[in-house]
């Protein structure tokens, strides 16, 4: 595997590419966020030149783009590479080159394109790959409900919070949607949070933005649809709000209504299993509540899963879940041969 990006020389070197850098530099007026890009930029540009031959933006294709996310997601524990920092390191290459774009140094830009971007490791990238079961799901939903009714009987609860984060955790547990779909990603500026505009509570659905960084159709099953209206004529939202804003101390969205953060949805998941009066083995992550859904339905219909999931090919949903693939196989496999 190519050496990664961040083990390269920050300092600035002489060719077309690090010349354009350091002009994108002088256009940054954060001091402290000009050194953080730079030293990106700069490893960029020496692991573009070292190990690919690479020495001008025009040179820059989308293919550099997906190996350099490669390598980012490959990140082994030596370069101290975390999933959100491998995101934001790619965030700073693709600003850099969307100002390239404007500067006409390149005439698209090469690092916003799916190819580009479908090996960069997601916000719910996590190595124990967590599955809700039934039992997680309804307990955290039951937990999250008896949070709201306390809080209409305690002033210790902050009511407002409590039904927005009841709707948040029905809506990851019956809708498949991944949390970066719902709320905030930090150092990603496009994925802003859903909002109102993007929610039909009638038809039961909802336009996320997918990991393929289009909108996409999503369904909201019918056990999410009542804490979402008990939330949204709580709120009286505008339809540009976040359906889940952060809160200040009035209980009211800050302007203009940003979003919470995946980190805050994975907080509010472990407060609420502490708070809780059933036991759970360990915290409940809110990309198990995707695991988990789409476990219980490939059992009974693995098409079905796919669509849920909004997987692009049977094939991905057949890997995501191969154990119950096998025993599926096994089972059909069983009923053939019994049944001579």
């Amino acid at each position: 595997m190519d050496r990664l990006p961040p083990a390269y020389d920050a300092t600035p070197g002489g060719d077309a590419l690090e010349t354009a850098i350091e002009k994108r530099l002088v256009d940054i007026d954060s001091g402290r966020y000009r050194t953080n890009v730079a030293s990106v930029l700069r490893k960029f540009a020496a692991w573009s030149r070292d190990q690919h031959g690479i020495s001008s933006p025009e040179d820059i294709d989308d293919d550099l783009c997906r190996q350099y996310a490669r390598d980012l997601a490959r990140a082994d524990d030596r370069d101290d590479i975390s999933p959100e920092t491998a995101r934001r390191y790619f965030a700073y290459v693709r600003s850099f080159l969307t100002w390239a774009v404007y500067e006409g140094l390149v005439p698209t830009n090469p690092a916003k394109t799916n190819h580009a971007e479908g090996p960069l490791p997601t916000d719910e990238t996590e190595t124990d790959q967590q599955y809700w079961t039934t039992r997680d799901r309804e307990a955290i939903c039951a937990t999250a409900t008896a949070r709201v009714d306390e809080a209409g009987e305690s002033d210790d609860i902050d009511r407002t919070a409590a039904y927005r984060d009841q709707a948040l955790v029905f809506l990851l547990a019956y809708s498949g949607a991944r949390s970066a779909e719902l709320v905030a990603v930090s150092d990603d500026e496009e994925r802003n949070g859903l909002r109102w505009r993007h929610v039909d509570l009638d038809a039961g659905t909802m336009q996320v933005f997918g990991k393929n960084r289009t909108r996409e159709s999503a369904p909201i099953l019918d056990d999410a649809l009542r804490p979402l209206r008990r939330w949204k004529q709580l709120r009286e939202p505008d339809e540009n709000e976040a359906v889940f804003p952060r809160l200040d101390n009035a209980a009211k969205a800050l302007d203009p209504t940003p979003s919470i953060t995946t980190q805050s949805a994975r907080n509010i998941l472990a407060d609420l299993c502490e708070w809780s009066e059933y036991d759970f083995e360990e915290p409940l992550k809110p990309h198990g509540a995707r695991r988990g859904l789409g476990r219980e339905l490939y059992r009974e219909n693995p098409q079905l899963a796919q669509d849920v999931l909004r997987h692009k090919s049977i094939e991905t949903t057949h890997e995501g879940y191969a154990q119950e693939a096998a025993k599926r196989t096994r089972d059909e496999a069983n009923n053939i041969i019994s049944g001579k």
